[in-house]
């Protein structure tokens, strides 16, 4: 049911004042919310604490702002550890470096003008552009005497330790979440270590060309490379979605799938390796439940272990596969779509993975090549 509120039902010229809704759920939102009353609050009785019986200022404001965008906007450049504990302090340092040397002979309203576009130069220079800082070097101009009494001293009490504080609360609570990184991560760590982009940013619109495009614009955009070609490369997955729409890992799984039972010894799972020339089996309970995947680098990595080179089951025949295998094991079910694998095998480097039925047993096995075939299939289409 619409309401006034519904911008909507807003006539065209309002409308464009009024932003699209963020796409975050609400758990999300009130997740920001909680992370930054968690942060003032350890903000404020440590500052306070340390500070204390002097009327000193132990809480900037301009950490209220900080919060907003380490929080509910933990991915933005501008809220990444560099700019916010450079962006402070530089600002801080412009701030009160203005106060200084112009307040006595400027009138404070030119003081706090200049102090705040020196602290944007600066933190443009330094490569620490943070929002907030404008509003510490308005601080550091108008804080008042107890400012004046600190000098340069402001810029360490209570600015930096305040920052210090918001930053270590953002790497907990932060990373905390699932699926979150912060600080933001570069480009995406080869899992072959390697210094290849992964195999999905190598084709299409790469990092280079977003990043130059972003040079023409020859403004600041307030998000990273590396985050904008994620959205681009997820747009993609989208699109490709829509022409793979009614393709399941059911329909490309093979199902004749080579296992082993749980419990059962090494040398069986090394035999049918080498008998079926494939990579990896997966280990099956009795009830056909994957309880892991015993692979050739399971058995090479037992190599290396022993003295005279011998695979683990020549020098102990009675070796269990349950010792080898990894019991990590990323499976799909039968009602994964296909897109879902292309960042799986892709960028992850899975080879092959289980297929799983509603109740959680084995049902098959789909590796990169039914991947590829169904690719190439749609292509020709």
């Amino acid at each position: 049911m619409r309401t006034l509120i519904d911008p909507a039902r807003w006539p065209r010229r309002l409308r464009r004042f009024v932003p699209p809704p963020p796409p975050i759920g609400h758990a999300e939102r009130w997740r920001a919310a909680g992370f930054a009353l968690l942060a003032i609050l350890i903000c404020g009785l440590v500052t306070h604490v340390a500070a204390g019986p002097a009327l000193l200022p132990w809480l900037v404001a301009s950490m209220g702002a900080a919060s907003v965008i380490i929080f509910a906007m933990p991915n933005s450049p501008v809220g990444q550890p560099w700019a916010l504990l450079g962006g402070q302090m530089v600002s801080a340092l412009v701030g009160v470096a203005s106060l200084r040397w112009l307040g006595s002979w400027l009138p404070i309203e030119f003081v706090a003008a200049v102090a705040v576009a020196l602290s944007i130069a600066a933190m443009l220079y330094l490569r620490c552009l943070h929002p907030p800082g404008g509003a510490t070097a308005l601080t550091a101009v108008l804080g008042g005497d107890a400012v004046v009494h600190l000098g340069f001293g402001f810029v360490w009490m209570p600015v930096l330790l305040n920052a210090l504080i918001l930053l270590g609360v953002a790497l907990i609570a932060n990373n905390s979440v699932r699926g979150r990184r912060y600080p933001l991560a570069g480009t995406h760590e080869n899992p072959h270590r390697t210094r290849d982009p992964l195999p999905t940013a190598r084709i299409g619109i790469r990092e280079e060309d977003l990043a130059a495009a972003m040079h023409e614009r020859g403004e600041v955009v307030d998000v990273s490379t590396q985050e904008l070609s994620d959205i681009v490369q997820r747009a993609e997955r989208h699109a490709t979605s829509r022409a793979l729409a009614e393709l399941r890992c059911g329909q490309l799984m093979s199902r004749d799938v080579v296992t082993v039972a749980l419990g059962a010894p090494a040398a069986d799972a090394w035999a049918r390796l080498r008998r079926h020339r494939i990579g990896a089996v997966p280990v099956v309970d009795p009830a056909g439940r994957v309880a892991g995947v015993v692979s050739v680098v399971d058995f090479l990595k037992a190599i290396e272990t022993d003295p005279q080179g011998r695979l683990p089951h020549q020098h102990d025949p009675a070796l269990s596969v349950d010792v080898l295998m990894s019991r990590q094991v990323v499976t799909v079910t039968i009602a994964t779509a296909v897109t879902e694998l292309i960042p799986l095998m892709a960028d992850r480097g899975l080879h092959r993975l289980p297929v799983v039925d509603d109740d959680g047993r084995l049902a098959g096995m789909v590796a990169q090549s039914d991947l590829i075939a169904a690719l190439a299939r749609t292509s020709a289409m």
